[in-house]
């Protein structure tokens, strides 16, 4: 363990007081042939596959480091699982959930999550586990159970949770501006002064200023709607355009708190599953690739650190259980 991390442990210790500070724990790949399933409840994470008795536990802490602190996490432990072929590497997660959140549509609702972290510079001292620090980048992939319900990877924007899904009659009590709002995508904009896909063009051939213009047709999927009805997506935003997730895991940098940035491109795959109070997710990407903000697993081991996100106990950004650098062998 490198000074940096045994001065943040130190401090994580100081600030817990009374709580026990876990050791780094030794996380073992094992080596197969053959393509590693990413679906969490294929048998080849089960009993009866490879990884069978393969298996490492390990103890989260309370995130003290830095506000909002998190003294009460619900979750005290993962089971983690790890599978390479050569070629690619996954990582299975498993831990006790009694509630399944995968829906956060309700400003009161909070989504279960899971996130592993490497860094990006694979020799010398490893950055702070406190998500890198300036200078220090760290690659994190984090699980999101609200993606894994609305199928990212392969529903597009079909799959997506909006407004109207828990409000059947929302249409109905919206008024005109939504009930008959254009039906049109920006892509099929007339040109205007030889600029085609304007927005000026589709005020003009739509009729957002002119009601009697407007579609006639009661809409009642206005939230999921394309062009500049959706700003998020018109701007080609991940979180509001799901036809842009890879898979149900997000493919992040940081380099400390409050810096966590999504990658242009997404390189990773993965998967989860509630059943019996317990969730399963894996994660799999190709040990290299081109991508300067991933990491690359060329050598044989790796720090990797794992937090958990309770959404019943309504956790959400630094409000989590944590671990401090662990070691995944590969």
């Amino acid at each position: 363990m490198s000074k940096k991390s045994i001065v943040f442990m130190m401090l994580f210790a100081f600030v817990l007081g009374s709580f026990t500070v876990t050791n780094a724990a030794t996380i073992k790949a094992i080596k197969v042939q053959g393509n590693i399933p990413i679906n969490a409840d294929d048998p080849f994470w089960t009993r009866y596959g490879p990884t069978f008795h393969k298996h490492t536990v390990v103890d989260l802490d309370p995130q003290m480091i830095t506000n909002p602190m998190w003294p009460a996490p619900a979750t005290k432990w993962v089971n983690v699982r790890a599978a390479t072929n050569g070629k690619e590497i996954a990582v299975r997660l498993s831990w006790t959930d009694p509630t399944r959140n995968d829906i956060m549509v309700r400003s009161q609702q909070y989504k279960d999550q899971a996130a592993i972290m490497f860094p990006v510079k694979q020799s010398g001292e490893e950055p702070p586990f406190t998500m890198g620090g300036d200078g220090e980048r760290v690659n994190i992939w984090q699980w999101k159970a609200t993606w894994d319900k609305e199928g990212a990877g392969h529903a597009g924007n079909n799959g997506m949770q909006d407004m109207e899904d828990v409000y059947d009659n929302m249409a109905l009590g919206s008024g005109g501006y939504y009930m008959y709002e254009p039906g049109s995508k920006t892509s099929n904009m007339a040109p205007i002064n030889g600029t085609p896909g304007t927005k000026e063009a589709w005020r003009k051939n739509q009729g957002v200023q002119d009601i009697a213009k407007r579609s006639s047709h009661l809409d009642f999927g206005m939230g999921k709607n394309e062009g500049a009805w959706n700003p998020g997506r018109y701007t080609g935003n991940m979180l509001s355009d799901a036809s842009m997730r890879k898979s149900a895991v997000e493919d992040l940098n940081a380099e400390g708190f409050s810096t966590l940035t999504t990658q242009a491109h997404q390189d990773v795959d993965g998967n989860g599953n509630w059943n019996n109070n317990r969730w399963v997710v894996v994660y799999k990407r190709s040990l290299t690739n081109g991508d300067s903000n991933d990491t690359q697993f060329s050598g044989s081991k790796t720090p990797i650190a794992i937090a958990i996100w309770n959404g019943q106990n309504k956790e959400r950004n630094g409000q989590k259980a944590v671990t401090q650098w662990n070691e995944l062998r590969y």
